[in-house]
């Protein structure tokens, strides 16, 4: 489902400047406050760092929008991938400039990431898409991808485990595509459910599948803001920078 206009059944998106060439959002809902970013793939580049030259994690945001710098690229957005596990690698598939460094992982567990149906979020040169990790293809045009979980929905609706009347509240962050091709970043600022995160990502910011990232660990960076350190250190980094 596409966003009504500027504002929705439940809530409203404030534009708050030409960040990228959709904008910048601001984005209100359900009485609880986020923020997103929406990335114009045919302007902008999205690309995911996990280790550095040295084999090292970068494990901060910072240093990603470092390295990114010295190559003269303009950091417009950072925010943590996929969730990663106890070793400090990433739990699922993880694909950067085109090479595998972890696999698929279709193995049950408990958590989040194991909540099935979980999901990818992969980038090939003709776009971007989100699916659920069952219907996953490897394909040898993949140029990035992260594996997480639980996937929010696709367009068979809502993740089967989502309750409307939950009482289970974490700040949440997630990656969507909508129909237009359009990448959208988005993370709370308060704590929220997991059905109200996934009903402001369709029905506001207009994704048209969506897959959760991450939780109270999680961090956007928008370009103008001045970087919070993060409290505990991240494995994947998805980066936007203009071209």
């Amino acid at each position: 489902m596409m966003a009504r206009g500027p504002y929705s059944r439940r809530g409203f998106l404030k534009l708050s400047g030409a960040l990228l060439a959709g904008a910048g959002i601001e984005a209100a809902h359900a009485a609880d406050p986020y923020r997103a970013v929406t990335v114009n793939l045919a302007r902008h580049d999205i690309s995911l760092h996990w280790l550095d030259g040295d084999g090292e994690p970068y494990r901060k945001l910072r240093r990603v929008r470092r390295m990114l710098r010295r190559q003269d690229k303009r950091v417009l957005a950072l925010t943590n991938a996929g969730i990663y596990g106890r070793d400090f690698k990433p739990l699922g598939l993880h694909i950067e400039n085109g090479e595998m460094l972890r696999p698929l992982n279709e193995a049950n567990g408990g958590g989040n990431f194991f909540l099935k149906p979980n999901g990818v979020f992969f980038m090939t040169p003709n776009g971007a898409q989100v699916v659920a990790a069952e219907r996953f293809a490897m394909r040898d045009d993949i140029v990035l991808a992260t594996q997480s979980g639980p996937l929010l929905f696709d367009e068979r609706g809502f993740h089967p485990r989502f309750l409307e009347h939950s009482t289970s509240r974490y700040i949440r962050n997630g990656v969507g595509v909508r129909d237009d091709g359009n990448v959208v970043l988005a993370i709370s600022r308060r704590e929220v459910t997991f059905w109200d995160f996934a009903t402001m990502m369709r029905d506001d910011l207009g994704c048209a599948a969506a897959l959760y990232l991450d939780g109270n660990l999680s961090q956007l960076w928008r370009h103008e803001e001045i970087m919070s350190p993060a409290w505990q250190p991240f494995v994947g980094i998805l980066a936007v920078t203009a071209r």
